[in-house]
Formats: C-alpha cells, sequence, structure tokens
C-alpha cells in the first residue's frame, strides 16, 4: 500500500515536472530545468557510488571480511576439539548423517518427477521410511545442541 503510495507521488512529480518543462512559464521552466539538473547530479553521484564498490569488491574488500569470519569459526571448532572431543565427534557424526539423509532426498525426489504413477506408489513407501529417519535426525541434532550449550 505505502509503496503503491510512493510510487504514484514520484510519478505524480516527475508528471508535473515534465508539464512544466515543456508547457509551463518560463519561471516553471526554469525550474523544471533546476529540478532535472539536480536528478542528474544524483544519478551520477549513485554511479559513481556503484563503481566504487564495485572496484573495493575487486579488491578483495568482502573476502577480508569473510576470512575473518572463518578465523572466527575455525577458533570456536578448535575450542570445541580442546573442550569436548567426544562431543565434537558425535557432531560430525550428525553431519554425515544428515548430508547422506539430504543426497538420499533429492535422489527420491529426481525419481519421485520422472516415476510413472506406479512407481510413485512404491516411492511414496521409501520416502515416508526418510521422513521418519528426518525425524529421529532433527532430535538428534537437537539433543546436540542442548549438549553444545551445557558444555560451554
Amino acid at each position: 500500500m505505502i509503496g503503491r503510495i510512493l510510487k504514484f507521488g514520484i510519478l505524480l512529480v516527475v508528471g508535473i515536472v515534465a508539464y512544466n518543462f515543456f508547457l509551463g512559464t518560463p519561471e516553471e521552466k526554469a525550474k523544471s530545468k533546476e529540478i532535472i539538473g539536480k536528478v542528474s547530479d544524483i544519478g551520477k553521484a549513485g554511479v559513481g557510488l556503484i563503481k566504487e564498490e564495485v572496484q573495493k569488491f575487486k579488491e578483495g574488500k568482502y573476502d577480508r571480511a569473510l576470512d575473518k569470519i572463518g578465523n572466527g569459526l575455525n577458533k570456536a571448532k578448535e575450542e570445541i576439539q580442546d573442550k569436548g572431543g567426544k562431543l565434537m565427534e558425535n557432531i560430525e557424526d550428525w553431519e554425515r548423517k544428515k548430508e547422506r539423509w539430504e543426497s538420499e532426498k533429492e535422489r527420491l525426489k529426481e525419481l519421485f518427477d520422472t516415476a510413472s504413477e506406479e512407481d510413485k506408489e512404491e516411492l511414496e513407501e521409501e520416502i515416508r521410511a526418510l521422513n521418519e529417519e528426518g525425524e529421529v535426525l532433527e532430535a538428534e541434532g537437537k539433543r546436540l545442541e542442548g549438549e553444545v550449550l551445557e558444555e560451554f
């Protein structure tokens, strides 16, 4: 609703400026030219800003930020390994199970999309079993989250 009002307002301003530019009095034409000049300056400033950001991207501004985050996560992972080796093993085991579950889900999804109606009935059983496995995996993940919070 607000977006429509803003679009209508902008359209109205553009219409008035265009009308005054072409059909207005000499004073209105001068004000319209001034407004158009200011809008042009804003557009040039916006293009300049975009060029600066592209240059910063090329120079690796975002790479450094991502490296900082990665380093922080690696430190946290090392801390978990130092404090709770068994907990870390359980987390890694859960991650492997989750990856296997996701790949199986994708396999079944692809098979189901291309299967005949008869084959879809057979696949529904496998999908049901996979969903049950997913529920167990979810419960195990929540339990591990609780252990991590208790440990640290």
